[in-house]
């Protein structure tokens, strides 16, 4: 876990250096899914269904809930869709490699698909903020 916390920091603060050591890196495609894309693309989904059931919204009138069993649906319909979402994202990204010069290669699409949408699954956090 704090390897991939790491990671993340990495990321997100120093891209620069970062993407390099992830282009060198031997990967699989279903090491990506277990070890990066399940636990960090949950982030979002996770903070969505604590504010939107247990926290909730706050207005002037009141404090409302999403009902949990509704919250937990949409939290999961949200991650899977993200997960669909980027294995779309990566055969776009391969597909259009040799377009701009690359190699058509399914992991190494699948690594700039899933690193790249690292800052928006820290950034679905945000929604805890009141």
């Amino acid at each position: 876990m704090n390897k991939l916390i790491e990671r993340v920091k990495a990321i997100l603060l120093t891209p620069k250096t970062e993407w390099p050591v992830i282009a060198a890196e031997p990967e699989t495609t279903a090491g990506l899914y277990t070890k990066y894309i399940l636990i960090v693309s949950a982030l979002g989904p996770i903070a969505m269904f604590l504010k939107g059931s247990l926290i909730g919204t706050s207005t002037f009138i009141g404090t409302f809930r999403m009902d949990l069993g509704a919250g937990l649906t949409m939290a999961v319909a949200m991650y899977l869709l993200g997960l669909v979402g980027i294995f779309l994202w990566s055969l776009i990204i391969n597909a259009l490699a040799p377009t701009f010069g690359g190699e058509k290669d399914s992991v190494q699409s699948l690594k700039a698909a899933a690193y790249a949408a690292t800052g928006a699954w820290v950034g679905g956090l945000g929604q805890l903020v009141p």
